[in-house]
């Protein structure tokens, strides 16, 4: 960065993070109090996040979710993670429910979300759009925007932050906002872990990397980059602090070895397939179901064997830290078979990782900018007919191992070459 570009772009960071102030206000504002009307137009005795019409429940993700939560710390059901237990449990809270939404957020979930159970659940709402919007603002300040190097991507994380994904965070309160934020601290800790290798450090990594496992499908991320950097304290600590967290909740779960078999079983048919027919999103033919059960398993098969593979890679220095970081993100975007299109809020953190968006010519940045836009808000069924996320990241994806590979031109041609 030149010196005469200096004040640009911290005039840019500026005007990036304060546009962002407003909005994440507006997000946070707005949600609640749209949330609080179709609430009031309700049905008076159920939950709130709970509405009905036309004699169907709808349900908000946090919401729904904060039942689950309620339903294990008071044991409405001897095994919380069995899809029957689930069942049963949601037809005792929401008596005439007729399908209902599984639930796989780990017992770190349940550590973290005890004190919004102390509140009512407008409240509880509240409080969390709020941690949703201080998290994304602190995710902008500390790692984001001081990272930026070139105006394209302040460009590019604006249209991160300002899109439908995120709206759509705010408004049925999914997670990934927050995850993201975690990630991004845990992997600046991780990557300045070397030269200062510090108790404290390493517990901090732990700590978030605990916090991390609160969704099993992100769990891998952290996972995978503490194996890939040889952390073994971090790595040892944060196993310590889930053995911990399991042992004192799993009397909540059906018991130790209970729960956890109904855990591992439940990760492992976390699919429509094998659903009960409560729990199905939508309906499928058997060659479908046997279809999707295969898909299932070739994805989890290519996490773990690419996984691997990245590990192997940066540990022989074929790959930096840095790449595997960007290798193991797409994993997560291209194969895990739990992700959530709003999961691809994570992307934010591959505009400051790398050099894709940091290169200037003006087509392709705009090019590459589009093609952002057109992950984060062509979404089905209300800015676009179908689904074409997934699509649209296999170009993204594409186009960045491209360039990748024709960077490594050099470093390539002198492995292959004869000694």
């Amino acid at each position: 960065m030149s010196t005469a570009e200096s004040p640009r772009l911290n005039n840019l960071r500026r005007a990036v993070f304060l546009l962002l102030c407003l909005w994440f206000a507006i997000l946070v504002v707005g949600a609640n109090l749209v949330l609080a009307k179709l609430q009031a137009a309700s049905d008076p005795g159920l939950p709130f996040g709970i509405s009905s019409a036309h004699g169907a429940v709808y349900a908000q993700d946090f919401s729904y979710n904060m039942l689950y939560f309620h339903g294990i710390k008071d044991r409405l059901v001897p095994r919380p993670y069995r899809l029957e237990d689930q069942e049963a449990m949601m037809r005792q809270i929401l008596p005439g429910i007729t399908s209902g939404m599984s639930h796989a957020y780990s017992p770190v979930a349940f550590v973290l979300v005890q004190p919004l159970l102390l509140v009512s659940g407008q409240k509880a709402y509240l409080i969390y759009t709020i941690l949703c919007g201080l998290s994304a603002l602190a995710l902008y300040y500390f790692y984001l925007l001081p990272r930026v190097e070139v105006p394209v991507q302040f460009y590019a994380l604006t249209i991160c932050a300002i899109c439908v994904w995120v709206v759509t965070i705010f408004a049925v309160g999914q997670s990934p906002i927050i995850t993201t934020a975690l990630l991004g601290g845990f992997w600046a800790l991780l990557t300045a872990r070397p030269t200062q290798c510090t108790v404290a450090r390493d517990l901090a990594i732990a700590v978030l990397f605990w916090a991390l496992c609160l969704k099993p499908s992100v769990a891998i991320l952290p996972a995978l980059l503490l194996l890939g950097s040889k952390a073994w304290r971090p790595l040892s600590l944060g196993a310590a602090l889930l053995l911990i967290t399991w042992t004192a909740l799993a009397n909540f779960y059906g018991g130790w070895w209970t729960g956890l078999n109904d855990y591992l079983y439940l990760l492992n048919h976390y699919h429509n397939a094998d659903f009960t027919p409560f729990m199905q999103r939508f309906s499928q033919s058997d060659d479908s179901k046997r279809f999707s059960a295969f898909l299932f398993s070739l994805d989890r098969g290519a996490i773990f064997f690419l996984g691997i593979a990245l590990i192997i890679l940066v540990w022989t220095k074929r790959i930096t830290p840095s790449e595997q970081f960007q290798g193991t993100i797409w994993l997560f975007l291209l194969f895990s078979p739990y992700l959530l299109p709003s999961e691809n809020w994570v992307l934010c953190l591959l505009v400051v990782e790398g050099v894709f968006f940091r290169k200037q010519n003006s087509v392709f940045s705009y090019a590459k900018l589009f093609l952002l836009m057109a992950i984060f808000d062509l979404r089905a069924q209300v800015t676009f007919p179908i689904q074409v996320d997934y699509p649209l990241k296999c170009i993204l994806f594409t186009w960045m191992f491209a360039e990748w590979l024709w960077d490594k031109r050099p470093e390539l041609r002198a492995v292959s070459a004869p000694t």
